[in-house]
């Protein structure tokens, strides 16, 4: 974990133009915050494994309606390189399946930082086309330019 907070915070000093630094401060203080995470997951993973469980998207090993509310932070759209149109739809379905409450994906842009804008009207076509309503929502908080929006599903 220690090494993963260290190659993210070399990341974020090498492009430090590309990012907002007012909730964070610095580079220094997003390394602060992300470390404290990991410290504080880390520690909670230890101390409650039973918390956990191992799964992938597009098929999870939960029942209908299990969650009030399913999020899902820095995967959906980030990596669109790698993750096509039929993913996105099915792991959103999958989402959808899950929550008895909110789906909430963000943010809407690549790992580069490129606005998915094509993709998410297309994934947002698919999932009205099987009655799942969705709309995208500004978001108070944002690290990368462009991110400030969340694609929520409303059940």
């Amino acid at each position: 974990m220690a090494a993963e907070v260290e190659r993210t915070t070399a990341w974020a000093q090498a492009n430090a133009h590309r990012y907002r630094w007012d909730f964070y401060g610095d580079v220094d203080g997003h390394g602060r915050v992300r470390g404290e995470a990991a410290r504080l997951f880390t520690a909670d993973l230890h101390a409650h494994p039973e918390r956990y469980v191992a799964a992938s998207l597009p098929d999870l090993p939960f029942a209908d309606d299990s969650f009030d509310l399913v999020l899902s932070s820095h995967l959906l759209f980030t990596y669109s390189d790698r993750l096509d149109r039929a993913f996105h739809r099915a792991a959103l379905l999958e989402l959808a399946r899950v929550s008895r409450g909110q789906v909430r994906a963000f943010p809407l842009v690549s790992q580069i930082g490129r606005p998915e804008t094509e993709l998410v009207e297309q994934v947002m076509a698919d999932l009205a086309a099987a009655d799942v309503r969705a709309s995208i929502r500004a978001v108070d908080y944002y690290f990368e330019p462009g991110a400030g929006s969340m694609l929520v599903l409303d059940p």
